[in-house]
């Protein structure tokens, strides 16, 4: 044999070998854990099939089979609630907290304040509503006779619409103070 061919049986195809001995065995291992699991949800299925007295006596089970589902999208979307109520209960805070940041043109506190205090009532309001829509729902789900409702969505977004409007004609009636970059034409 040449030295080349040696050289090659050798290194190279050992190199070879051990490239597809760790693919081949990366792949048996994925392949291994796929017939485990499906062995073991079969397992699963094959232990959960009652006799017919253990039928009888078993309590009757929940008519929602996705219950699970239902109940985490509804933490979902209470969390989501929360996050808006603290979104505005913030927005309020900073509202009434940027006139310490102005130079007050007139010695009365102005409306500002105002608007902050019913951006603080409506984040307020959003957290005791999305609280007591969370139980309601949770409540639904375990009945099984939940019905979606378009009355929370209109109602914060009609609130959502009257307090950015109040805010577009705050920022556009009050006057600018003298030491403002932007001029007043």
């Amino acid at each position: 044999m040449s030295k080349q061919l040696k050289y090659f049986l050798k290194v190279r195809l050992s190199h070879k070998l051990q490239i597809f001995a760790k693919e081949f065995g990366y792949y048996f291992r994925i392949f291994w854990r796929q017939i485990s699991l499906g062995l073991r949800v079969l397992l699963m299925q094959l232990e959960s099939k009652l006799t017919e007295e253990q039928k009888e006596t078993k309590k009757p089970g929940r008519l929602n089979p996705s219950r699970i589902r239902d109940h985490l999208a509804n933490e979902r979307t209470y969390l989501a609630w929360m996050r808006t109520a603290i979104a505005l209960l913030g927005f309020g805070v900073v509202i009434v907290r940027l006139r310490i940041f102005q130079i007050p043109l007139s010695p009365s506190p102005g409306n500002g304040w105002k608007l902050g205090l019913v951006f603080s009532l409506v984040g307020l309001v959003t957290v005791w509503l999305s609280t007591a829509h969370y139980f309601s729902v949770r409540r639904d789900i375990e009945d099984d006779t939940y019905e979606p409702t378009d009355r929370w969505v209109i109602l914060f977004s009609l609130a959502i619409m009257i307090l950015g409007s109040g805010v577009i004609y705050y920022v556009f009636t009050t006057p600018l103070s003298p030491s403002s970059p932007i001029i007043p034409e």
